[in-house]
């Protein structure tokens, strides 16, 4: 037994030398960031959301961008329920991670940029979450209407995940020519399946302190995620017609389903295409830009104001400026400059703004 004690204390003090020679080997020669992002939280309804009053860091290659969340979980300010006397509307804008937006100072997303440009008479609230699908979107705004009243909704679509995102969410179904909420379990929704194990390891004792301080626990975590990710909703870039077909009947019925929750309640709706960095590319990218058509002919043929800021985009990336960051993928400063311009023109010719 006492042998046994002894091996057994040999093997630990082992794995704890080599975890230490890692450790000093990653912070002298492959530093890891350690600054903390704000965690998704488990929501009943939305599968997830983003905690209220939360603070953190998104550090990437790339950028490194400060995430600080409101009472709702929203990367934005407060905003009273009612718009005060001297706003003249209130805009919402929901959307996904392009929106929300990964690589960027809150101030400088294009809804809070269309906000400053127009000079405090209209507010423009950026009620994105990153990986929301469609579905997620029109469930936060059918809970957004209540609080904050908008005048006017803003559905960014970006068409390089969001069909696959409201297949892998299963929040809905397509039946017929009718659009059926689904009970969320983990059994039929990979995303929630996903998000409860990410929940899950959160939550273990010693595991947000290890990721402050450990360049070791940071590169096994980064790497483990993304592979994770990748393995259970990156897609290859080969269309698959059975599950496009699938995708789209689905994501058309929520398109309509938004606008019919935006009508109901006296809300403008506006739908904006988000042009992936591939779409920008003299040859364009066959599936995105296939998945873009099919939403403009929905919006041409039910009379759903679209804006497609693609051509506009086109022209500006010709230059040496950057829209995109060329690993992310994520818009660049400069790229929600261009949009937030163009949804400002856009806005204007319509009549929904002076």
């Amino acid at each position: 037994m006492k042998r046994m004690t002894l091996n057994a204390a040999a093997v630990l003090i082992s794995v704890c030398m080599i975890l230490a020679l890692l450790e000093a080997g990653f912070r002298m020669f492959a530093p890891q960031p350690v600054k903390v992002s704000v965690p998704a939280i488990l929501d009943p309804e939305l599968i997830y959301r983003l905690p209220p009053n939360a603070n953190g860091t998104d550090v990437k290659e790339e950028f490194t961008v400060r995430i600080k969340t409101n009472s709702l979980g929203l990367r934005d300010r407060e905003y009273s329920p009612r718009k005060q006397a001297a706003v003249h509307a209130r805009i919402l804008v929901l959307g996904d991670s392009m929106t929300f937006a990964e690589g960027v100072e809150a101030e400088e997303t294009y809804p809070k940029l269309l906000e400053q440009w127009l000079g405090g008479e209209y507010e423009v609230i950026n009620a994105a979450v990153r990986g929301y699908g469609t579905d997620q979107e029109i469930l936060l705004f059918q809970q957004l209407i209540p609080i904050y009243h908008p005048d006017v909704v803003v559905l960014s679509f970006f068409a390089r995940n969001d069909f696959d995102d409201n297949l892998y969410g299963h929040l809905f179904e397509a039946q017929d020519d009718r659009l059926v909420r689904l009970p969320l379990t983990e059994e039929s929704s990979p995303k929630f399946r996903y998000y409860r194990r990410q929940s899950f390891i959160q939550t273990l004792p010693g595991y947000q302190t290890a990721i402050q301080y450990s360049h070791l626990m940071n590169f096994a975590r980064t790497r483990w995620a993304r592979w994770e990710f990748t393995r259970k909703f990156e897609t290859a870039r080969k269309l698959d017609p059975a599950k496009e077909d699938r995708a789209w009947r689905l994501t058309r019925m929520l398109i309509l389903k938004w606008r019919e929750n935006a009508q109901h309640n006296g809300i403008c709706p506006y739908l904006l295409l988000i042009p992936s960095s591939e779409q920008l590319d003299r040859n364009g990218d066959a599936i995105d830009d296939a998945r873009f058509e099919r939403v403009l002919a929905l919006a041409h043929e039910t009379g759903i104001p679209v804006i497609d800021p693609r051509s506009i985009m086109r022209e500006a990336s010709r230059g040496s400026t950057l829209l995109y960051y060329p690993k992310d993928r994520h818009l660049t400063t400069q790229g929600h400059r261009v949009v937030a311009a163009y949804l400002q023109k856009s806005l204007a010719a319509s009549g929904a703004l002076p």
